[in-house]
């Protein structure tokens, strides 16, 4: 029965991001769903929502392409999608011996975007960035804090969930922050950005704009755990429509890909708390969707569907490339529930108070 359907292969199915698309594309059955893990107990984690998993090597593996390839034979599958972050890398590295179908941009973009010091000198030629310095040397913390007015905001040139990030107000706490991290070379400082805290995706296919959409993060969850209070994970938030925001997150796209595919985000963080205040580019993913992905489709528009769709060359209902999803949609994750989404007005009409 399952020869009728197509079969995807879904990569660290562990994660929230993997599992997202999965549930995502439950919501159709025309898809088989395999999951493969480089961690036992997250493999175990994700069963729930694909037919069958695999334990494979980390993606830095030598063999890693090559158990991939092996699967991917067993199961007659018609496309892999990646994540996280190292399993886009190598996905992409390595495409050309990968024995299925993958939507990736190019993997010099992938490149670009896995680096946040790469990111800004790219971008910064053609969208605002304010001043960042990459820490080479502990003269380099005394240079920011000459051009930078405190406090400042030390973060990892690699990575994402606002890992090892610090607010900083002093050079003695930015040089026993790195110092700590032995990560001379591997942090990069900027302003502290006080307004919304933005973010957006949008699906391309070869260099078009098939849908997007916008985020206003509120709060996120678990953040008692993070110095800074950032943790990635959002815990309340709403779908917005914002012209400013998306001509800020196409033109930073075109300005790393002019010929983009696949699937982008970017996240924007306003510079103060003003309404009128300019939006500044802090991060840009290539290659990957990310656990908002899910999000999105509770709010009714499901990404990984026609991000599938477009990726095997299929047919899809038309929507308008920007604004693709309805404003005003809260969305409401805590750590081991489904996912919400709701109307400000059925949040009004669903609270009684004592």
């Amino acid at each position: 029965m399952h020869l009728l359907k197509k079969t995807i292969i879904l990569t660290g199915i562990g994660g929230n991001t993997a599992q997202g698309i999965a549930r995502s594309l439950k919501q159709y059955n025309e898809y088989r769903l395999v999951g493969v893990d480089s961690d036992r107990y997250n493999l175990l984690l994700g069963s729930r929502y694909v037919e069958k998993t695999y334990l494979v090597p980390p993606a830095d593996s030598p063999n890693y392409i090559s158990k991939l390839n092996k699967i991917v034979r067993s199961e007659k599958a018609d496309l892999l999608i990646p994540s996280p972050d190292p399993e886009v890398y190598t996905v992409s590295k390595y495409r050309d011996k990968l024995e299925t179908n993958v939507m990736l941009p190019d993997h010099n973009t992938i490149e670009i975007c896995q680096d946040k010091w790469t990111t800004y000198n790219v971008i910064r030629q053609h969208v605002y960035q304010p001043p960042t310095i990459l820490i080479q040397n502990r003269r380099d913390i005394l240079e920011a804090f000459t051009k930078i007015n405190p406090p400042l905001w030390v973060r990892k040139r690699r990575g994402s969930g606002g890992s090892r990030s610090l607010l900083v107000y002093t050079p003695l706490q930015a040089r026993v922050w790195i110092d700590y991290w032995d990560g001379y070379g591997e942090f990069i400082t900027t302003k502290l950005l006080r307004g919304r805290n933005l973010s957006w995706i949008g699906l391309y296919n070869k260099g078009r704009l098939v849908l997007s959409g916008g985020y206003l993060r509120l709060r996120y969850f678990m953040k008692n755990i993070s110095p800074t209070g950032v943790t990635g994970n959002i815990n309340l938030g709403v779908t917005i429509h914002d012209d400013k925001l998306n001509s800020l997150a196409e033109d930073t796209i075109k300005a790393i890909d002019p010929n983009p595919h696949g699937v982008y985000t970017v996240d924007v963080k306003a510079e103060d708390k003003y309404s009128d205040s300019r939006l500044v580019v802090t991060e840009v993913n290539a290659g990957r969707l990310h656990m908002s992905a899910y999000i999105y489709t509770i709010a009714g528009l499901n990404i990984p569907y026609f991000y599938v769709k477009h990726a095997l060359g299929e047919d899809t209902e038309k929507i308008p490339p920007r604004n693709s999803v309805k404003p005003g949609y809260f969305t409401i994750r805590s750590t081991d529930n489904e996912p919400i989404a709701i109307s400000f007005k059925d949040i009004t009409r669903s609270i009684n108070t004592a």
